[in-house]
């Protein structure tokens, strides 16, 4: 803070003698001659979207779908706070605002302008009383789609995701699983306007939607990935060029699930086994010889195995009788019995239970 100076007797310009001065000059006449004004804009165009609510002031936005604050609170937080961010002085001061903004006439299309005013007070010298002036705002209300509603309408995307079978159809279970995946992930993002879907479809050849963004394309498919030990993959498309000039890709995000799937028939080592689990380097079978697990190296079933899902032939099974080492079986289809070892069953099943198996090159099996 400046000090003030006694020196002169009178002012240099008034010639009052009443100080006290500032280089020989009075209060009134310093003021006047050194006035003290601070950059308040006087004019602030408001922009808000009718669809999303979001609300933009001099290239900042704020979304509203996740604030607990009305668009009038929050539009009088943004208004006041470019006023003070165009402020650059030393001078300690105060303020105050006053404004006629109502929440009921914010999107009302017969009002089109707002008053904000702010009183700025401060008291640059120590002898000299308070600076006190009043600044008037005019915000003005441009009610237009934003950008990125402009491009939901549209169905504007950036990406595309697809799931495959390798070398084979997708499963009921596995179509099901998918879309519930989808739908969670969904679900976490309902919030997120720019975050959506377009087109999904899902049939035994796989599953296909377009997808607003690449973040939400690939988080999706790195779950399903995750979740089916599948593989992953990128292709990258050129479309156009924004206005900077810059290339513009549309990416594609290929999820391809592995060969074999859970409940598969395979023939591997000579053995004929069912698929139970399968993680990025393993697979789990059971074997129909004794309905043992054992865990193989993926790559190896994948080169060695046969797949016998579409070949063998599902049958129904009673289970007649059992003197603890073998048992007696009787198809459902021709109710002829057969002879079989008790371990070839599985476990726990009772006599007079039905099991599910099939039969392949005329032997049974049997699966639960």
């Amino acid at each position: 803070m400046r000090t003030i100076s006694q020196s002169g007797r009178f002012c240099a310009v008034c010639g009052t003698t009443e100080g006290p001065y500032l280089e020989n000059l009075c209060e009134k006449c310093y003021k006047k001659e050194n006035p003290i004004e601070f950059d308040i804009q006087n004019k602030i165009n408001v922009i808000i979207c009718p669809l999303c609510l979001s609300i933009k002031i001099q290239n900042t936005v704020v979304d509203t779908w996740n604030k607990e604050d009305g668009l009038e609170d929050i539009m009088r937080e943004m208004v006041e706070r470019k006023i003070l961010e165009k402020i650059h002085t030393d001078i300690d001061y105060h303020y105050e605002f006053e404004d006629n903004i109502e929440e009921s006439k914010i999107m009302n299309y017969g009002v089109k302008e707002f008053e904000l005013r702010t009183n700025i007070t401060a008291k640059p010298f120590e002898e000299f009383s308070e600076f006190e002036k009043n600044y008037h705002t005019r915000i003005k209300m441009v009610r237009t789609s934003c950008d990125l509603c402009v491009r939901h309408k549209a169905g504007y995307f950036e990406a595309i995701l697809q799931v495959r079978g390798e070398n084979r159809k997708l499963t009921e279970t596995e179509q099901e699983n998918i879309e519930g995946i989808v739908d969670r992930i969904m679900t976490r993002y309902i919030d997120a306007k720019m975050s959506y879907i377009i087109d999904p479809e899902t049939d035994v050849d796989g599953f296909t939607c377009k997808v607003s963004t690449k973040y939400l394309a690939e988080t999706i498919a790195r779950e399903i990935k995750s979740a089916t030990a599948g593989k992953m993959n990128v292709a990258y498309e050129l479309k156009t060029k924004n206005k900077e000039g810059i290339d513009v890709y549309q990416n594609t995000y290929l999820v391809r699930l592995p060969e074999y799937a859970s409940g598969d028939i395979i023939e591997f080592e000579n053995k004929m086994w069912i698929v139970k689990q399968i993680t990025e380097r393993q697979i789990k079978l059971e074997s129909f010889d004794n309905h043992e697990q054992k865990k193989f190296d993926r790559k190896r079933i994948e080169n060695r195995g046969k797949k016998l899902t579409e070949s063998v032939v599902e049958r129904e099974f009673l289970l007649v009788s059992s003197d603890g080492m073998n048992v007696v079986i009787m198809a459902l289809d021709n109710y002829e019995n057969f002879d079989d070892d008790l371990k070839r069953i599985p476990l726990n099943k009772q006599v007079g239970e039905n099991i599910m198996g099939f039969i392949y090159e005329d032997r049974n099996y049997y699966i639960e």
